[in-house]
């Protein structure tokens, strides 16, 4: 009987499935898009979507949840802070399929999993700060001497090479 079957099997025993799944997951959230069979990717998409959801919600039991699937806390940290502001237009449909082509040794086809919205770049303000004068010494020699460190060039080298010589 095939009753109450849900996904695909990958040819792979439970925990292969669940480490293969929790890998891609990470790979997905680290670098917003990855290469994979259409396979992988048709079998990983719905656990991906249901992590952003919980991720947008943003409660502690969230987190604990999303920590059984993907066992990497700096990587939930990172979709629970990025799900709030990329995916705050969307209710679902937070990932794409883009079909790339044949994999060139067994001849499945190969996609692009990807998220529908561009990562939010967060840059840090940085302000500029006064730049203030140097008060050196009072001793007009010593300004000079720091003057003449300046013009000074490094010497090129006179070496003639074998062809020069000739």
């Amino acid at each position: 009987m095939h009753h109450s079957i849900f996904g695909k099997k990958l040819s792979r025993t439970k925990n292969e499935r669940k480490r293969l799944f929790s890998n891609l997951a990470r790979d997905l959230i680290l670098h917003g898009r990855i290469v994979t069979s259409k396979a992988k990717a048709k079998a990983v998409q719905p656990l991906i979507e249901k992590l952003v959801t919980k991720a947008k919600r943003g409660t502690d039991a969230d987190r604990k949840r999303i920590l059984r699937s993907i066992p990497y806390g700096d990587i939930v940290d990172r979709l629970m802070r990025d799900a709030k502001d990329r995916f705050s237009q969307r209710s679902s449909g937070f990932t794409r399929m883009i079909k790339i082509g044949n994999i060139r040794s067994d001849g499945s086809e190969e996609v692009m999993l990807s998220f529908v919205d561009e990562a939010i770049a967060r840059e840090p303000v940085v302000y500029d700060k006064p730049v203030k004068k140097e008060q050196g010494d009072k001793n007009p020699s010593s300004r000079k001497a720091t003057k003449d460190k300046e013009k000074k060039e490094p010497k090129k080298s006179v070496r003639k090479t074998k062809k020069e010589k000739k």
